[in-house]
């Protein structure tokens, strides 16, 4: 068995647990092994990315999803992200053309529009000398693009009496209790109206929800049923949302707290043609921003924890994991792992330039997940957030406020655990 305290210790709930797993991480090492509080099975922890690709990628079929995913359900059904065996595997393939890049594009123009519109908002609050709630604010942009998205045409429908629409609540409402899961599961009858109504027009306007409507395997002409439909619906407007305004707002929280890679960012992007909507062969030039995006998302991943459950027994090393064993990959710690990054705590974008990505080992950067169960979306929201990014970079300047301090919410995404206020300098370009 690999070390480990010999007390039961709680690694699943706390507004404490990531402390208490670096804690651990810093006494044991890359694998360890924690007794756990409420289940007879042990937790093991693991930070080594060889292992990591084995539980992920090389066997991965002897890995179910882990704790927490019964909560996961509550919220989204049995959705791509929920679901297991057989009929994981089917949601997937009638899901994945839809995110391969050249359907994709057809989005550009939303995320384009969606970041102009932010960055006139904040001109303007510039021009204004206020300070904005870019928490708020990145989290209110995301899910009108994931939005936009999903019902393109039909979106306006959805207004209620007030005109505004229901799906607000995901944005406006932090809490992920029983309470927000059944207001936000209610939403699934006004998706099921709209599918209905394109069926019987024969309309399938090019978005999500038209892919999920006419997708069919090769062999089997039989589409999702309602059921399965709106639990895919909401789980990629959670997906779609959550994950991007998480990342978006740590990366404008470490560009304002780190002047010299942001001003290098700005100078990069002032060369950019952001008045006009871009393609893939743009973005791949965006290479600053992409770097600034990557390191973002490798000092605070929105994914910062993913949990297994073992299905039979398995060996790392000279250590051997029995069946039913929970297998924690905390990519907080694999992301500051001094054997894999130098000066883990720093904000240094140029370790994403295509020389250093070569030399470093494949897993040691997992904001996405990997192996057959990375996440759908992860070409989706790089797109929006190159976008969003170099649209008001071009434009603006983060300036922090001196007395704001940055706590963590260690849910299912890292976010602030309150909003994340800043000042932006109109740039003179």
């Amino acid at each position: 068995m690999p070390p480990g305290p010999a007390s039961p210790c709680d690694l699943e709930t706390g507004e404490d647990r990531l402390a208490r797993l670096q804690s651990l991480w810093q006494q044991y090492g890359d694998c360890f092994r924690v007794p756990a509080v409420s289940r007879s099975a042990d937790t093991w922890v693991i930070t080594a990315p060889d292992w990591i690709r084995r539980v992920l990628v090389s066997n991965h079929r002897n890995y179910s999803k882990g704790v927490g995913i019964e909560r996961v359900r509550v919220l989204l059904g049995n959705g791509l992200m929920a679901s297991e065996g057989e009929q994981w595997r089917r949601q997937r393939r009638l899901l994945q053309p839809a995110f391969h890049k050249a359907a994709l594009e057809r989005y550009f123009p939303v995320y384009h529009r969606q970041a102009q519109l932010l960055a006139a908002r904040w001109r303007q609050a510039a021009r204004a000398g206020q300070a904005v709630n870019v928490t708020d604010a990145v989290s209110e942009t995301t899910l009108a693009a994931v939005l936009e998205a999903l019902f393109s045409e039909d979106l306006a429908g959805f207004c209620d009496a007030q005109g505004r629409l229901p799906f607000q609540l995901v944005s406006e409402e932090r809490q992920r209790d029983l309470q927000f899961a059944v207001r936000f599961r209610a939403l699934g009858a006004s998706i099921r109206a709209v599918a209905e109504a394109r069926r019987r027009e024969r309309r399938y306007p090019p978005d999500l929800l038209s892919h999920c409507l006419r997708a069919r395997e090769r062999g089997n002409e039989r589409p999702m049923d309602d059921r399965q439909l709106v639990d895919e619906v909401l789980t990629l407007i959670v997906a779609g949302h959550e994950t991007t305004a998480a990342s978006l707002n740590w990366v404008w929280y470490l560009l304002a707290a780190n002047p010299d890679p942001c001003e290098q960012l700005c100078a990069s992007v002032s060369h950019y043609d952001v008045e006009s909507v871009p393609r893939w062969e743009t973005l791949q030039q965006w290479q600053p921003v992409e770097q600034v995006i990557k390191e973002a998302l490798r000092l605070y991943p929105p994914g910062w924890l993913y949990t297994r459950r073992a299905l039979q027994g398995d060996r790392f090393g000279n250590y051997r994991m029995p069946a039913g064993t929970d297998v924690f990959i905390c990519s907080w710690l694999l992301h500051r792992h001094p054997g894999y990054w130098e000066a883990p705590q720093d904000f240094r974008p140029e370790r994403f330039t295509p020389e250093q990505e070569a030399r470093r080992h494949r897993y040691a950067w997992l904001p996405f997940s990997a192996g057959p169960r990375h996440c759908i979306g992860e070409t989706f929201a790089m797109a929006e957030m190159l976008i969003h990014v170099a649209v008001i970079a071009a434009q603006l300047r983060p300036v922090p406020l001196e007395s704001q301090r940055v706590e963590l919410e260690t849910g299912v995404n890292l976010r602030p655990r309150d909003p994340l206020y800043l000042h932006f300098e109109v740039r003179n370009v």
